[in-house]
């Protein structure tokens, strides 16, 4: 198994996270790193060696999943993960990538491998859907969703 860290601003991460068991259930070797108002980088910076350290007592290699390129959590993962061949770090994480890194971490190769699926699923849950206005109603409503 590959272990999973995800961090980013305020209550995101937590928010996620929440989604997700809701979606896939209680995930092992799994830490959130929130960053939260007025928190200095260094304690994000610590809090983040912190996580990692900790999963790297139970897995071998991590992934990382941010919320945003150049911002602040992903920022502290970079510091955090310097000469950590075993860690990637993953920006731009969506709740479809979430649910894959999750689900896939179990099963591949390698973190590199997880990488590879985490960016294709996230960038393929980007979509714009209309509903066609011919459709009944009814039809929409009887839908099943997640």
């Amino acid at each position: 198994m590959i272990g999973l860290v995800l961090t980013g601003h305020g209550e995101f991460a937590p928010g996620l996270a929440q989604a997700l068991k809701m979606i896939a259930g209680k995930q092992e070797a799994f830490k959130i790193v929130a960053f939260k108002e007025d928190e200095p980088l260094e304690t994000l910076e610590g809090n983040m060696k912190t996580a990692i350290a900790e999963l790297e007592q139970e897995v071998e290699e991590i992934i990382v999943c941010a919320d945003l390129l150049g911002g602040s959590p992903f920022k502290a993962a970079m510091v955090a993960t310097v000469g950590k061949e075993n860690v990637k770090v993953v920006t731009g994480v969506n709740l479809a990538m979430l649910i894959e890194v999750a689900m896939t971490r179990l099963f591949v190769e390698s973190v590199d491998q997880l990488v590879e699926k985490a960016i294709t699923t996230g960038q393929t849950a980007i979509q714009t859907m209309s509903l066609n206005a011919s459709k009944r109603e009814e039809e929409v409503e009887d839908e099943d969703g997640i």
